[in-house]
């Protein structure tokens, strides 16, 4: 703690005062020895100024270093929330990361099973192809479709150029115009040929993809077909063309209603 200065001051006049009389009574003894008491004297207070001076430097400093001591423990302290944040937020994203590589492995395994599984529906549909009547097959949409997926079944598996969704919608858009044919009663022109080798421009109504029915234009031709595993086969009955002939009145027209009876195909 600083002394004060009127203090400093009042023990510096005891002190003076002190030596003054000792001096005073060692000049009546001895001249020398007032002289070696005054340098004593001023050399004691000369230390003594040093020993302050030093004391209240030490003690500036002191608290400087308490002070930057403080602001380095607080920096300290700031530095380690950061550190532990960063770690929080480390530890969060690892989870985050860990989570995600796991729902991409799902969807890698799910997208492999159903890829499989679409390249079995794929396959038993090809087969089934053969049935499908000859209309159907030419529609402009159709063609690019079946084309499409002709050329996926030639690839093997792990070499598919289209990803799965494409070939899923690819083999949704076949199955849907399929079963939008089959709902229908649908009318065409196509050439056929009687046993002679005659060629004909025919009516022909399909009954979805159940049966056929076609008639040249004077009714003496008449033709039924079914499908089979190697395309369409028509048969000639020219004993129901009138019928066949009376049937696509029906089909073509909505004023007539009227029933007809026509045989069921077979196979030859």
């Amino acid at each position: 703690m600083t002394i004060p200065t009127h203090k400093l001051h009042r023990n510096l006049t005891v002190l003076l005062l002190s030596g003054f009389s000792l001096a005073a009574t060692a000049q009546m003894k001895n001249p020398d020895t007032i002289e070696q008491s005054k340098e004593n004297l001023r050399l004691w207070l000369e230390t003594s100024q040093k020993n302050q001076a030093e004391a209240n430097a030490w003690k500036m400093d002191k608290e400087v270093f308490e002070n930057y001591k403080q602001g380095l423990e607080s920096e300290k302290a700031t530095y380690q929330k950061q550190v532990e944040d960063a770690k929080a937020r480390a530890a969060a994203a690892d989870k985050d990361s860990s989570e995600k590589i796991a729902q991409r492995d799902q969807f890698i395994a799910a997208d492999k099973m159903l890829s499989s599984e679409l390249r079995k529906m794929e396959e038993e549909f090809s087969k089934l192809i053969p049935l499908l009547p000859t209309p159907i097959v030419k529609f402009s949409k159709m063609t690019v479709a079946l084309e499409t997926l002709k050329k996926n079944l030639s690839l093997p598996l792990d070499q598919q150029v289209d990803d799965t969704g494409k070939r899923l919608a690819n083999l949704t858009e076949i199955m849907a115009e399929v079963e939008k044919f089959q709902n229908t009663v649908t009318v065409y022109t196509e050439l056929h040929k009687n046993a002679s080798g005659e060629e004909y421009e025919m009516q022909v109504a399909y009954m979805g993809m159940a049966a056929a029915y076609a008639v040249n234009e004077n009714a003496s031709f008449a033709l039924i077909g079914r499908p089979t595993a190697d395309g369409w086969k028509f048969t000639e009955r020219n004993d129901v063309a009138a019928d066949i002939q009376k049937f696509l009145v029906t089909a073509t027209s909505e004023k007539d209603v009227s029933l007809t009876k026509l045989p069921i195909p077979t196979a030859p």
